[in-house]
Parts: C-alpha cells; sequence; structure tokens
C-alpha cells in the first residue's frame, strides 16, 4: 500500500469516515420521551448504525484501499472502489430517508452529523476523480535533506 498514492479526495473520505464513526455515539433522537440520559445512539439500533455508520466507514475503507493499491483488485469486472461509492451512495441515501422519516420526534446530533458524514463522504467519492483539486496528491513527494552543518 502505498500512501502517496492518495489524493486531497481520499483525505476528505478518510474525514468523513471519522465524522460517521463519532456521530454513531451520539443522541439518534431529541425528545422529552427519552429524557437527555435515556437518548438512544445508533449503537442502540442495529439497523441504523449497519446501514448508515457502519455502511459509511465500510465504503471509505474500500475506496482508499483501492486508490492505494498499485493494481486495483476486481470482483465480477468492478474494483473496490466502485462498491465503495456505490455503498457510500447508499449510507447517504438511507441517512436522508432516517432524517425525514422521523414522526414527533427531534432528530439529534448524532442523526444531523450521520447526514453531513455521509453526504461529504458520497460527495467526496464521486467527485474526486471528476475534480481536479481534489485530485492533487495528499502527500507532497518527498525532498532530500539538506546536509547538516559541521559541529
Amino acid at each position: 500500500m502505498n500512501i502517496r498514492s492518495l489524493t486531497r479526495g481520499d483525505g476528505v473520505v478518510i474525514g468523513a469516515a471519522v465524522l460517521l464513526f463519532i456521530a454513531s455515539f451520539l443522541n439518534l433522537y431529541e425528545s422529552s420521551v427519552f429524557g437527555s440520559s435515556n437518548a438512544p445512539n445508533a449503537w442502540d439500533s442495529l439497523g441504523t448504525v449497519m446501514s448508515i455508520h457502519l455502511a459509511g466507514v465500510i465504503a471509505a475503507a474500500l475506496i482508499v484501499t483501492s486508490r492505494a493499491l498499485p493494481q486495483p483488485r476486481k470482483i465480477a469486472g468492478l474494483d473496490l472502489g466502485q462498491f465503495g461509492v456505490a455503498l457510500a451512495i447508499f449510507a447517504a441515501w438511507t441517512a436522508l430517508w432516517s432524517l425525514i422519516g422521523l414522526d414527533g420526534i427531534s432528530a439529534g446530533s448524532g442523526l444531523i452529523l450521520g447526514f453531513v458524514g455521509a453526504l461529504v463522504l458520497a460527495g467526496a467519492a464521486v467527485a474526486t476523480p471528476l475534480v481536479p483539486p481534489l485530485k492533487a496528491p495528499l502527500l507532497g513527494a518527498p525532498r532530500p535533506q539538506a546536509p547538516q552543518p559541521y559541529g
């Protein structure tokens, strides 16, 4: 795995995955029914954690791994990055409908940040090959070290 082959878009994908992971521990819902200490997070709801948070983190891992490998691995004619992009779009779509489909319950910080993270992840996954600033290298080329002075 060559870390120098990662782009700025890959950095955005990694950042969005970290945001999704953090959001999974925050409250999904804000309601007087749950109270402040009993509000559920994503880990209390298996469907939410699997379809939004873990799907997004797995998508980011597939995308970054695909772009960091010297030869892309193909499964059924598709490389890992294409599977990752599809999974990222699925996570964003599920987060959108989880946010819209609330009846009588206010969205909590975890659900809102999860939606933002999934949306940024899907956007960066799709836009990285298309937008030139996102195609720029994440790390610059190594420079030779200057000789040390005597003494």
